[in-house]
């Protein structure tokens, strides 16, 4: 089920495994910064409590670098309602910036330890494993 689909993000509830799947796309227009990137993430936080999902998929391959602001919002704000709403497993495909994984792993591995989370260099391992739990 698409939650949100725009030129450069798609987001999609897999009822399958019960997961979130986010899926930055390739994309050349205006940066993604502020209120365009973060009002999409948003609807991520309402995917999950709407689903009562606790597995989310990031693949972030595509996405661009952001800048301070938004990665402080996103640790900040984005990850704490996520882990609220019952996150639970984390599965992120590696961006072509392989510091954002990094960064995105250990902000949420301090909000809550309970937290699993694995780092794929694919999307569909990343799948396959949240099939598995």
């Amino acid at each position: 089920m698409v939650v949100f689909d725009s030129e450069f993000l798609k987001i999609t509830y897999d009822e399958a495994n019960q997961a979130v799947l986010e899926e930055w796309k390739l994309y050349y227009g205006p940066k993604i910064e502020l209120d365009s990137f973060r009002q999409p993430m948003l609807e991520l936080v309402k995917a999950f409590k709407g689903n009562k999902a606790t597995k989310w998929l990031a693949d972030n391959t595509e996405q661009t670098r952001l800048n301070e602001k938004d990665q402080w919002w996103l640790e900040d704000h984005l990850y704490p309602q996520l882990v609220e709403a019952g996150l639970q497993h984390v599965a992120l495909v590696n961006t072509k910036n392989i510091l954002g994984t990094a960064i995105a792993k250990n902000s949420i591995r301090n909000l809550s330890r309970s937290v699993e989370i694995e780092i794929f260099n694919k999307n569909q391992d990343a799948k396959n494993w949240l099939g598995t739990i």
